[in-house]
C-alpha cells in the first residue's frame, strides 16, 4: 500500500483506540478517543513486553481482544510463526485487517468472541495474550476456561483491578471447615447512561485473580506487576495435556458391550465395557505414587428398586494412561448377592480419591439382571442309578459320552 492509500485508511476507520505506527509519519491516532493517553497501549506494552520472549521464532501466539491489532504486530515484529488476533467488535476487526494489510505482516484476524475460542475452532497456540480483557467478560470463569484450554505453555493477561486487596481481612468462607481464604472482587454496576453499560461486569483484586487463574488450572501463576489501578499476571502450563486430576477438563462415555442377564447367587459375572475419553485431559492409570490419587477406575454400584444395595460394588483399572479421544475394552467382574431377585448394575468412572464422572456431568450405564437360586445338586451315584435304569430297558441316556461324576 501506498503512504497516501494508508492515510486514507487511518482517516477511514477513524476513531482508533490503539496508537501504531504504520511508516515514516503515520500513525492511527493523534488524540483520545475515550480518556485514553494518545499513545496507548504503549504505557501497557512497556510491562507486557518484558512478560515476552524477545525471539517467538516457531512459536504461535492468540492476542484476545485485540482491538486495533497493537499487541499482534509486537508479537509478529518478534518473529512468531502464527499470530492469530480476534476481537467480538466487527469495527475494532476492521481496523486490525487494515494495519495487517498496511504493515505486510502476515497476520491473521478474525471476529470472534471469547466463549467461542477452544481447540476444535481456533486450535491451540504456544502464548496467550489477554490484555484488558477481564473486566469485559460477563461469563468470567467460562471465558478463562477457554483461555486455558487454548493455551500450550503461557498465558499473559492484563486487567483493571480492584485495589483494596485487605478490606475484608482475608476471611474464610462462612460455616466451612477447610480454610476457604475469600478475595475480593467487585461487580460494576453500569449507570444507564454509560456508554459501556453492558460490556463492563467484574473487577477482581490482583489475588481474587491470581487465584481464579490458579483454580482454572495454571501450574504456575505469579502477579507480574500492579501499577495504578492495573496489573500484569504471567501464567504456565506444567503439560499440554492436563492430567486427570484437573476435573474440568474430565468427560468419559461408557457402553456396555456384553454382559448376562442371569446368573446365580453368590457367583461371580462379569461384564465388559469400553471406557472412552471425551474430555481434554489425559487419564492416569496410576496416579499419584502411593495413594494413587488421580487415577481413572471404571466403578460399580448394586441397585435394587432404586436404592443403593452396595455403592463399591467392583472397580476394573485401566492399563495405561488414556488420552483424549482413545478408549479401553475393560473386564468388570463382580460377585453376585446372596438373596435372589432382580437388581441393576450402576457402571460410572471414577477419579481415585476427587470424584466421580457422573458429578461432572457425564452419564452412567445400567445393566438389570436376575440372580437365582442354584438347584440343589443331585449326588452322583444316584445319577449313575437313573441311566443304569434307561439302559436296562433300552432307552439312550440323556448325556451319552458324559460319565455322571461330571455332571455335578
Amino acid at each position: 500500500m501506498t503512504p497516501e492509500e494508508i492515510e486514507r485508511g487511518v482517516e477511514r476507520l477513524r476513531p482508533w483506540f490503539h496508537q501504531i505506527d504504520l511508516g515514516p509519519g503515520i500513525r492511527t491516532k493523534t488524540a483520545s478517543a475515550s480518556g485514553e493517553p494518545v499513545d496507548h497501549p504503549l504505557s501497557t506494552w512497556e510491562y507486557i513486553r518484558h512478560c515476552l520472549p524477545e525471539d517467538l521464532s516457531g512459536k504461535s501466539v492468540i492476542d484476545i481482544g485485540c482491538n486495533g491489532g497493537f499487541y499482534s504486530v509486537e508479537a509478529k515484529r518478534r518473529n512468531a510463526a502464527r499470530v492469530l488476533g480476534v476481537d467480538a467488535q466487527r469495527y475494532q476487526v476492521r481496523q486490525a485487517q487494515f494495519v495487517g494489510r498496511a504493515l505486510g505482516l502476515g497476520i491473521e484476524f478474525r471476529r470472534m468472541s471469547v466463549y467461542d475460542l477452544t481447540p476444535s475452532t481456533v486450535g491451540q497456540f504456544d502464548v496467550t495474550l489477554a490484555l484488558g480483557l477481564v473486566y469485559h467478560l460477563k461469563h468470567l470463569v467460562l471465558a478463562l476456561e477457554n483461555l486455558f484450554k487454548i493455551t500450550r505453555e503461557l498465558l499473559i493477561l492484563e486487567t483493571a483491578v480492584l485495589m483494596s486487596e485487605g478490606f475484608l481481612g482475608e476471611p474464610t468462607f462462612p460455616g466451612s471447615k477447610l480454610n476457604m481464604v475469600l478475595h475480593p472482587m467487585a461487580y460494576i454496576d453500569n449507570p444507564p447512561d454509560s456508554k459501556e453499560a453492558v460490556f463492563n461486569w467484574f473487577l477482581p483484586s490482583p489475588k481474587a485473580m491470581e487465584a481464579l487463574l490458579r483454580n482454572v488450572g495454571f501450574d504456575d501463576v505469579s502477579i507480574f506487576s500492579v501499577h495504578g489501578d492495573r496489573a500484569v499476571l504471567v501464567c504456565r502450563k506444567r503439560d499440554v495435556i492436563p492430567d486427570s486430576r484437573m476435573l474440568s477438563e474430565l468427560a468419559g462415555r461408557v457402553t456396555l458391550e456384553d454382559a448376562a442377564p442371569a446368573c446365580g447367587v453368590e457367583s461371580g459375572m462379569v461384564l465388559h465395557a469400553r471406557v472412552e475419553n471425551t474430555g481434554r485431559a489425559r487419564w492416569l492409570a496410576s496416579g499419584e505414587p502411593g495413594t494413587g490419587r488421580g487415577a481413572v477406575r471404571l466403578g460399580a454400584h448394586l441397585l435394587k428398586d432404586g436404592d443403593v444395595v452396595a455403592w463399591e460394588y467392583g472397580q476394573a483399572a485401566l492399563s495405561t494412561d488414556l488420552l483424549p479421544g482413545e478408549s479401553e475394552l475393560l473386564e468388570v467382574r463382580l460377585w453376585a448377592p446372596s438373596e435372589p431377585g432382580k437388581y441393576t448394575v450402576e457402571l460410572d468412572l471414577l477419579v481415585e480419591h476427587l470424584t466421580w464422572f457422573e458429578d461432572l456431568g457425564s452419564h452412567t450405564v445400567t445393566h438389570e439382571f436376575e440372580a437365582v437360586p442354584f438347584a440343589p445338586a443331585i449326588p452322583w451315584y444316584r445319577v449313575e442309578g437313573v441311566l443304569a435304569g434307561l439302559r436296562s430297558v433300552g432307552l439312550p441316556a440323556p448325556l451319552p459320552g458324559i460319565p455322571p461324576s461330571e455332571l455335578f
